[in-house]
């Protein structure tokens, strides 16, 4: 009887776990559903009113979609040949100079839309994009060297 309850119960345990992974699956967003959340997070970073927005939106959503296009294909793993090293460091490159074109056509399509202040926002560096952690930190206090610098003002201010 108890082995029979006990099978019961690791059979429910499993098909709980199966159901919680479809669902995670499920929950996923869509790229559509990505950039839409990317559109709407600039939106609110650059303060934008309605009728800005509503001309913004989908300048920024097709720049995304090309800007997305960009990434390079590129070969893995820890024995690569010097050829294809070497076709990785191009194909990098060659990503690079896709964006960039991309930002550039794209630059005076939204110089249209924004102010140079809302400009320098979207064309910024991803590490730079609102909302990413980490950066609100930088230069302030509980950084790597603050115990250090803490304890040479110390020291300056006895002099």
């Amino acid at each position: 009887m108890k082995t029979k309850f006990l099978a019961f119960a690791m059979l429910l345990a499993f098909c709980g776990a199966a159901v919680a992974q479809e669902a995670a699956k499920c929950n996923k967003p869509t790229p559509e559903q990505r950039i839409e959340k990317r559109v709407l997070k600039m939106q609110k970073a650059l303060m934008l009113d309605e009728a800005a927005a509503a001309k913004f939106a989908p300048i920024y959503k097709e720049y995304l979609l090309e800007k997305s296009k960009c990434r390079p294909a590129l070969e893995r793993g820890k024995d690569l040949t010097d050829a294809q090293i070497k076709k990785n460091i191009e194909a990098r490159m060659d990503a690079r100079q896709k964006a960039l074109d991309v930002d550039r056509k794209y630059y005076g399509k939204l110089s249209k839309v924004l102010n140079a202040k809302q400009l320098q926002k979207v064309f910024s560096e991803k590490k730079d994009f609102p909302g990413k952690k980490g950066d609100a930190r930088k230069g302030k206090r509980g950084g790597k060297n603050f115990g250090k610098e803490r304890a040479r003002k110390g020291a300056e201010g006895k002099k």
